[in-house]
């Protein structure tokens, strides 16, 4: 659902993916483009917060299918710290595309494009976060013995490829022109498409392990039946 309601917001309505603006352009150029599409942004601002207000849930969903595998629940707390970092780094592109928006007819045209960049910069400038993120789903999947696994270990190299994929993102400090700004195919593409996928890959797993047979508590339900035989 998350994704859907990004494709009506970000693709379909508010000109985020693809580009409606480009960082090498002028800031009144940036004013009168957003003001011919201001109600349009708008919607689609609604849209985007709605689709990463969503963001958590899924997050807390891979952690608790790490966390049924652990001994110590190391690696879903730090999912979860991860998981609410990058919610609010999404929900203030929203905020920051909503506020663009807002006036922009009264606003000084730099603000307007300051506020374009902050929300790709949050986008795409946080690898590190969502990065890190993919590690740390990986990580426990790479170190678990064979069968006792939280997802399968097809899962973790997905991972590790897509904290890979989104490195090109830090480039847009860099470039305001050509494919490293963050209206450029390496810095903006290449991560897009690598999360969208991994969105989708990560769902499909969630869902298959969801549906396995024995999908009941692991380690907290040996804890629990040691505790009542002590």
């Amino acid at each position: 659902m998350a994704v859907i309601f990004y494709i009506i917001g970000g693709v379909i309505l508010g000109g985020m993916t693809p580009p409606l603006l480009n960082s090498g352009e002028a800031p009144e150029v940036f004013v009168r483009k957003i003001t011919d599409n201001q109600f349009q942004i708008q919607i689609a601002s609604v849209f985007m917060m709605i689709s990463f207000a969503l963001f958590g849930s899924f997050g807390a969903g891979i952690a608790a299918q790490t966390r049924r595998f652990e001994t110590n629940p190391v690696f879903s707390y730090v999912q979860i710290v991860f998981t609410a970092g990058g919610q609010v780094i999404a929900l203030l592109v929203a905020f920051s595309w909503a506020l663009m928006a807002f006036r922009p007819e009264t606003y000084h045209p730099t603000v307007v494009m300051m506020f374009t960049d902050f929300a790709y910069f949050c986008a795409l400038f946080s690898v590190p976060l969502f990065g890190g993120w993919c590690v740390m789903i990986a990580l426990p999947i790479l170190v678990a013995e064979e069968g006792k696994e939280p997802f399968p270990r097809w899962v973790a190299y997905v991972n590790l490829w897509a904290a890979l994929l989104y490195i090109p993102g830090q480039l847009i400090l860099f470039f305001k022109t050509g494919p490293f700004a963050w209206h450029g195919f390496v810095a903006l593409w290449i991560p897009y498409i690598a999360y969208f996928a991994w969105i989708w890959i990560m769902s499909a797993a969630m869902s298959k392990v969801a549906k396995a047979a024995g999908n009941e508590p692991v380690v907290g339900g040996a804890r629990s039946a040691a505790g009542s035989v002590a």
